[in-house]
């Protein structure tokens, strides 16, 4: 009994407290406000797109230019031009400095490319996921 009074009490002051729902968006949000206008809170949405179209356009040249150094790198690293570093420590002669860095660190350089070529094979997912 001792809360059924404080209840009651509850449940009557929400009633008279209760307020009309406006028609429409613009009125709640005139009723909420006390300086601003509707007006001030709509999107411009061309201009937005915008802004956001060229920083993804930045985005995706800076990701092409990666790609291509890493491609360049992976061909310094392990490629079948003679400048390549595994071609000069492979082509090395006998009992010379080169090719003691090819018995002990070949695994190395390829796992190294290797692994560079995968972190470029998912930076060009990234690109082709760009496009969509």
């Amino acid at each position: 009994m001792m809360f059924k009074s404080r209840f009651n009490f509850v449940l009557e002051a929400d009633d008279a407290a209760a307020v009309v729902a406006p028609d429409s968006d613009k009125e709640a949000m005139a009723q909420t406000l006390n300086t601003a206008k509707p007006e001030d809170f709509d999107v411009q949405a061309a201009e937005r797109q915008k802004k956001v179209d060229h920083v993804k356009i930045g985005q995706i040249t800076t990701l092409n230019e990666w790609i291509k150094q890493i491609d360049q790198f992976i061909e310094f690293l392990n490629g079948t031009e003679s400048n390549s570093i595994q071609m000069q420590l492979h082509s090395a002669s006998c009992d010379s400095m080169f090719e003691s860095i090819a018995r002990s660190e070949k695994k190395k350089i390829a796992r190294l490319a290797a692994d560079l070529g995968s972190l470029n094979a998912s930076f060009k997912g990234y690109l082709i996921s760009a496009n969509d």
